[in-house]
């Protein structure tokens, strides 16, 4: 085949096989990752490949060159499967940008066949104005649509961003998350974006950036109102006209791919204050998400906490069965500035400190909450025996207790605790000089 030296050139390893009967044998033996055919060639016939190739279901791309472009031939090729044509003179070009396609295409459709299945996503919630939220999300989920989701940290804005992918018909597709006040802006571009080898100091190979490596699934754009003022004129482009120019590119990669993104800033205030975009915001703002905080849809509060509290005895091999009375009405007039995050890292901290079947509110450890108003409710018959004496006693078995669990993982104990690792070790070394 007269191309088989432009293939090699390009660093590929090729077989050719001089006619179709050849060809199909071939296929199904060696089972290539792509498969160029001349539709010229003797005693071959390009619809007959592709139904073979469809028939013993080999997962390869199928390019055909043609010499003449007849459109209900060429529609008959796609059909049938192609994944592009091409028509004779052909060009080291078109074929280079043609099996790029192909092997992209590849690696997105590979973890439908390797990834196991992914775990259905779940939003607690029995508040009227979540249900409409859920409502609407559903109804705009299989859309190509952009969607901006507002709302406080921890109230779950992955969670809905996540939930609109796997209602939409992109669910087997990537879906693919990124921080933008993460990242340096040098170096939020190139992952965006993608580099090309040599377009920087370190950039020793070409790089997909996360357009490409989301292409025909979701891209997750958190913190997106952090972004850099002159990156956001390159990401309206490529929501704009689905292309993707690469860092040191030199040619645009088309890309299919639906955009979420977050902030739990004011967008429009961010719009006012010239930091965002206004004609990036209108555009991701197609649909309009606003989740509401946790202080305002507290009757979530009790199937929030079964369902941590459930998670997490499953993780840590727990068997707590739920709260006193005192604890849920201690979690009631919690403020939650944290949110539903806040939340879940409480019970899980519960979870793991509570000595019986049911949390008390000494289990929650929540700052700034004065324990002894709740002791003379658990036994304790005398309340002057609430001395400041035994609240360090009640402090510092806590600690040990949660050293315990961590098998002395000071780190871990501390995030456990809601204190810093220097504050743990403050607290320790202070319990050795009073021994």
């Amino acid at each position: 085949m007269a191309y088989v030296r432009l293939f090699e050139d390009l660093g590929f390893l090729v077989d050719a096989v001089p006619d179709g009967t050849t060809a199909l044998e071939y296929l199904i033996q060696s089972k290539p990752d792509i498969v160029i055919a001349d539709d010229t060639t003797p005693g071959f016939s390009a619809i007959e490949l592709l139904k073979k190739i469809a028939a013993e279901q080999l997962n390869c791309q199928t390019i055909i060159i043609t010499p003449e472009p007849v459109v209900d031939y060429a529609v008959s090729l796609m059909k049938n499967g192609a994944m592009d044509y091409l028509i004779k003179p052909v060009d080291l070009r078109q074929i280079e940008l043609s099996i790029k396609r192909a092997l992209l295409s590849r690696k997105t459709e590979e973890p439908k066949e390797t990834v196991s299945p992914k775990k259905q996503v779940e939003i607690i919630t029995q508040n009227s104005g979540m249900a409409t939220l859920l409502k609407l999300a559903s109804r705009v989920a299989d859309s190509s649509a952009s969607v901006l989701i507002q709302g406080e940290s921890g109230t779950g804005k992955e969670l809905f961003a996540k939930y609109l992918h796997e209602k939409s018909r992109r669910h087997s597709k990537p879906f693919i998350a990124i921080n933008c006040a993460a990242l340096p802006e040098n170096l939020l571009e190139s992952e965006l974006f993608g580099h090309e080898k040599g377009a920087f100091t370190g950039a020793i190979s070409r790089k997909l950036g996360k357009f490409e490596l989301a292409n025909h699934g979701t891209l997750f754009l958190d913190e997106i109102t952090e972004m850099q003022f002159h990156l956001q004129a390159k990401l309206l482009r490529v929501i704009q006209e689905k292309m993707v120019d690469r860092v040191g590119g030199t040619e645009p990669v088309e890309v299919d791919v639906r955009v979420i993104a977050t902030t739990n800033r004011n967008a429009k205030e961010a719009v006012e204050n010239k930091s965002f975009r206004e004609d990036l915001y209108y555009r991701l703002n197609t649909i309009p998400l606003v989740i509401p905080p946790l202080r305002e849809r507290i009757g979530d509060l009790p199937l929030l906490c079964g369902y941590f509290i459930k998670k997490y005895c499953q993780i840590d091999g727990k068997n707590v069965k739920g709260m006193t009375s005192q604890t849920s009405s201690l979690l009631s007039g919690h403020t939650f500035s944290g949110n539903v995050r806040e939340l879940e890292n409480i019970i899980h901290r519960a979870v793991l400190l509570a000595d019986s079947e049911n949390i008390k509110p000494e289990d929650l450890l929540l700052e700034g909450v004065d324990l002894g108003a709740s002791l003379p409710e658990t036994g304790l018959e005398d309340p002057s025996a609430l001395a400041s004496g035994s609240l360090r006693e009640m402090e510092q078995q806590m600690i040990f207790k949660t050293l315990d669990h961590t098998e002395g993982n000071r780190t871990h104990a501390a995030k456990i605790l809601g204190i810093s690792v220097r504050t743990l070790r403050n607290k320790l070394n202070e319990y050795k000089e009073n021994l």
